[in-house]
């Protein structure tokens, strides 16, 4: 369990880049050295950021899946495609980011700690996050908030190893899906 600060190492990502913003790799890399379910956060929190013109819910979505795919397999995850690590994470959409995902991580990360661990099963983790990446990517209006809070709480209890985080991230994961089953039952109905 690596007791290293997400949120700070989160912070830490507007020095990179320089005035361009640094690259989704770049930012992967800079948080790989907290642990494999390090990237995710990230990754979910930019999902869920406004970004006018630059799809960071299907971006995110998808290398989510590409790292969740890894560690259902148990397999290292490598680097990531490179047209998806080479996009560059503008610094305003980044400002924001971390702006709305700092203090609640950091709330987070105070919360969890270890317990009920018998409930922090990776494998049933690692297939939640794949349905939750697989949902972000998709390109359903304002249908990235769920899934992106489920991925934050769900990679800072395995984390921790904190089983009550983990049944709270499975809780948002499974209103996740009703939300979604509900929008493609209305949609259908609508059809």
């Amino acid at each position: 369990m690596n007791k290293a600060s997400l949120a700070l190492a989160l912070t830490r990502l507007r020095r990179l880049g320089g005035d361009d913003g640094p690259t989704i790799g770049q930012a992967a890399d800079s948080l790989s050295a907290l642990g494999r379910l390090a990237p995710l956060p990230l990754l979910a929190a930019l999902g869920m950021t406004p970004s006018p013109g630059l799809p960071l819910g299907a971006i995110c979505g998808g290398l989510m899946v590409w790292l969740a795919l890894a560690g259902l397999l148990r397999r290292p995850a490598g680097a990531l495609p490179q047209s998806m690590a080479r996009k560059r994470i503008p610094p305003g959409v980044l400002r924001v980011m971390l702006r709305q995902i700092a203090p609640p991580l950091r709330k987070l990360e105070k919360l969890a700690r270890p317990r009920l661990e018998a409930a922090a099963w990776p494998a049933l983790v690692w297939l939640a996050i794949l349905g939750q990446s697989i949902i972000m990517a998709l390109p359903i209006p304002l249908g990235n908030f769920l899934p992106g809070v489920a991925v934050l709480v769900l990679s800072i209890a395995i984390l921790r190893r904190d089983g009550l985080g983990v049944i709270v991230g499975l809780t948002i994961s499974a209103i996740s899906l009703a939300v979604l089953a509900g929008l493609g039952w209305g949609l259908l109905a609508v059809l």
